[in-house]
């Protein structure tokens, strides 16, 4: 007979692999295209045991982007970069590192799937990891005047968001490396495109 403490553990395990293998599967095929039976097939459990940890695919997803969004807060803060320009590069390979999936079809399912509730605790776990670090990082640029001045903090940081929902693949001629990438995009973003 099992002790109740490897009983825990094991419960807590299986929690876990639900979670890594639910964000996965979301990350690369959005909320829509994923079913519960997917998740506890690659899981190799049934899909009452999984409903045993998460009661639905919506709890499901909210867990995972609880636990998901805790990694990239980590990261975005870990930042050290000196320059305004560095600091928004580096925060951009985050977000594609750890979000490899369109933020834009992200966001999509969301509004078109989801309980308003839910919608809501969604929507403040993505103003708290996505956007407000964006807003922080243009308020310093407003304080220091390199900000344009009909610009906001707010409109800035959604415009990068906004940017990250076009991923590279959809380019034809994309830059050599992941890091050029992002110095094009941040160059773009900080100077627009006409000549100066």
């Amino acid at each position: 007979m099992r002790n109740p403490q490897s009983k825990q553990e094991e419960l807590a395990w299986t929690r876990n692999r639900i979670l890594k293998t639910a964000q996965q599967l979301f990350m690369q095929k959005g909320y829509r295209a994923v079913t519960t039976r997917e998740i506890a097939a690659k899981c190799n459990i049934t899909q009452p045991a999984l409903y045993y940890h998460y009661p639905d695919k919506q709890s499901l997803y909210m867990a995972m982007m609880e636990s998901f969004v805790e990694t990239i807060q980590s990261k975005i803060e870990a930042i050290s970069e000196n320059s305004i320009s560095k600091q928004l590069e580096a925060m951009l390979e985050v977000l594609a590192q750890e979000h490899p999936t369109s933020i834009m079809m992200m966001i999509h399912d969301i509004l078109v799937e989801f309980k308003e509730e839910n919608r809501l605790h969604i929507y403040s776990l993505w103003k708290q990891t996505y956007l407000e670090p964006f807003i922080n990082l243009f308020e310093q640029m407003k304080e220091d005047g390199s900000l344009r001045d009909s610009l906001s903090p707010e409109e800035a940081a959604r415009f990068c968001l906004l940017t990250m929902g076009q991923p590279m693949p959809t380019w034809e001629h994309k830059p050599k490396s992941i890091s050029g990438y992002y110095a094009l995009l941040v160059d773009l973003i900080l100077h627009g495109t006409r000549k100066h």
